[in-house]
């Protein structure tokens, strides 16, 4: 359903104030491709117009106490939208700058360091996602590690797509927070792999 009237509109953002996961799945359904395409558009990634997807309705999920007071919800979700993608592209161009302390590296004779490193990775992130609530730990499992949809963790949970989402969301963001003091340690990794998404 389209939230075309301001009378539907109020109704949808009080009810998402009162926690509704009902009218969330209706805005997040409304609007997710806007988003999408918007970050895409920018950032010539979908892996990072993905992300900005989940980040942007997470942000809105955890401020939904106070969206009663929004007077427009197409407005609200532009700044947001806005904003994350601007503060993607700042910490994109902030990493992508240091490109350059990196140029002298000999590929040939780092290839054993660079297994290492990425052998160390794998085993902080391990360790953070061990620290997970439980549901979360479970759903970033079977999406990363299984490669599952979903949609078909959904139905091996027994719960809905949307809910899927939301731990997932929950689960990158606590990820990322807790990773990002050892992005140095891998930052020419990160660095190489980064390039390699924004390339056209």
């Amino acid at each position: 359903m389209s939230i075309n009237s301001s009378s539907e509109q109020n109704k949808l953002l009080y009810e998402l104030s009162q926690g509704s996961e009902l009218a969330f799945t209706q805005l997040y359904n409304q609007y997710k491709n806007i988003v999408f395409s918007t970050a895409l558009k920018i950032t010539k990634s979908k892996i990072l117009a993905e992300e900005a997807v989940q980040d942007v309705f997470l942000k809105i999920w955890q401020n939904h106490e106070n969206l009663a007071e929004i007077a427009s919800i197409e407005n609200y979700l532009f700044i947001v939208s806005r904003n994350h993608i601007f503060d993607m592209i700042k910490k994109i161009a902030r990493e992508t700058s240091l490109i350059s302390e990196i140029e002298h590296i000999n590929t040939s004779s780092n290839d054993t360091d660079t297994i290492i490193k990425d052998d160390q990775y794998n085993v902080i992130l391990n360790q953070i996602v061990e620290q997970l609530p439980f549901q979360q730990q479970k759903i970033y499992k079977m999406a990363k590690w299984d490669g599952l949809s979903h949609q078909k963790i959904g139905e091996d949970l027994g719960i809905s797509t949307e809910t899927v989402k939301k731990h997932m969301a929950l689960a990158l963001k606590f990820v990322r927070h807790k990773i990002s003091p050892y992005m140095n340690m891998f930052m020419s990794i990160l660095l190489f792999l980064m390039l390699y998404i924004l390339l056209p």
